[in-house]
């Protein structure tokens, strides 16, 4: 059971934690959130998800309510009171508590925290493939801010589903940015592309171990612009994400991606990111 929720500095049932109708993060969005895996115990990069959070705070102004000890001790704390093992650390801080819903903000607000737990299941043997559809990406032009506002990521994510798909990939002007919930890298005669990242994509944690694990092994990675036809005539595509990992893509629309099966590259890649988390000690 993972029923037990860090908020402003208690430990709670999640049928007990409550926030105010007037938290900003309730009544507009106005905060920035946090998934962090946890495999047998320990934090995924614990300490790059934490620096991220600390630019996404200071992008919004938001006082980082807490020192980078204190943040450990808390989602630590929470890990052994959830059982363990692998999960999935959900933590959002919005910026507190207004006294009436007015857009200004209140220099004295404090920082509503939040962190819950859930179960994490990963296949650590298979590799698990997926279809994608090509959406426009309709999103704000912040999105490196890992802002709790997700009604745009929402709708295109409900849009893929509708289509029969897994994911959504999206583009700007032909130009690929991300998926709605990933990610996304292609193979071409076994060389790695990925878009760059800016101010169009959220730079993933799991994006960068790909990409560090990638260069280790010897491939050629690129970090630059790709097309929609490039990605459609791609050998690979694989999206990735803290709760994917690296998961290739076999079909986009009605094109199949290389043979439809999973690439040699990503078969590699897999088997790397399983063996570093095993080498992982936070």
């Amino acid at each position: 059971m993972t029923d037990i929720v860090y908020l402003n500095g208690e430990l709670l049932a999640k049928k007990d934690a409550k926030i105010s109708v007037l938290d900003r993060g309730f009544l507009f969005a106005d905060g920035i959130y946090e998934v962090i895996p946890v495999y047998n115990s320990s934090p995924f990069r614990l300490k790059q998800h934490l620096e991220r959070l600390a630019y996404c705070l200071e992008q919004l102004g938001i006082t980082n309510p807490h020192s980078n000890i204190e943040w450990k001790n808390i989602i630590r704390t929470l890990i052994e009171r959830n059982g363990g093992g692998h999960l999935s650390i959900y933590l959002q801080v919005t910026r507190g508590v207004s006294n009436d819903r007015n857009q200004l903000i209140d220099e004295i607000m404090t920082p509503t925290v939040m962190l819950l737990a859930s179960p994490l299941l990963v296949s650590e043997e298979s590799i698990e493939t997926a279809t994608a559809t090509l959406l426009e990406d309709i999103r704000w032009q912040h999105c490196d801010i890992k802002s709790i506002a997700l009604l745009g990521n929402i709708m295109l994510r409900n849009k893929a589903q509708q289509l029969g798909c897994d994911e959504a990939i999206l583009h700007r002007d032909n130009v690929i940015t991300e998926g709605s919930t990933s990610n996304v890298f292609m193979v071409k005669f076994r060389e790695v592309y990925t878009p760059p990242q800016n101010q169009l994509i959220l730079g993933g944690i799991t994006r960068d171990v790909i990409i560090e694990l990638a260069e280790e092994s010897g491939l050629k990675v690129h970090q630059e612009n790709i097309t929609v036809d490039d990605l459609l005539s791609a050998d690979e595509v694989w999206i990735s994400s803290s709760s994917r990992e690296i998961s290739p893509i076999t079909q986009i629309d009605d094109k199949i991606i290389g043979s439809g099966q999973v690439g040699p590259v990503a078969n590699v890649l897999h088997s790397e990111f399983q063996a570093f988390k095993k080498t992982l000690i936070n």
